[in-house]
């Protein structure tokens, strides 16, 4: 079913005279839907209306049943393995380590196009 609001929104941006052509489109897409509604229960089908009215199916996705021949049913599973929570194994080095930021670079002084300077000169504090 397609929305009333979105019919008239679209009649109050068309031109008066490429009316006629929308609402024809609009009669053989509701037909297409409900063919489409008709040969799969569940799907989504996305459409636009170009300046001239015409209506363009823009999207069409259908839910798919699934395949009994699909390798992935055929592929051994094993269950993730949980990281140890203690200070052992090969993420000791990443939980021990101390992450330190980089030094922050700050211009010492700003200067604008005729060379007078700006701001004050900064530092960088030793940590």
């Amino acid at each position: 079913m397609i929305a009333r609001d979105w019919i008239l929104d679209v009649l109050a941006e068309l031109e008066l005279w490429y009316w006629p052509i929308f609402l024809w489109e609009l009669y053989w897409l509701d037909r297409y839907l409900i063919a489409r509604r008709a040969e799969n229960r569940s799907g989504l089908v996305g459409y636009s209306v170009c300046r001239k009215g015409r209506i363009y199916i823009t999207l069409q996705a259908f839910g798919d049943q699934p395949d009994p021949n699909d390798w992935t049913a055929f592929a051994p599973r094993q269950p993730w393995d949980r990281l140890p929570l203690d200070a052992s194994g090969p993420w000791q080095g990443i939980r021990d380590a101390e992450f330190k930021a980089p030094p922050l670079r700050v211009p010492q002084a700003m200067y604008d196009a005729s060379g007078h300077t700006l701001a004050a000169p900064f530092e960088l504090v030793p940590p």
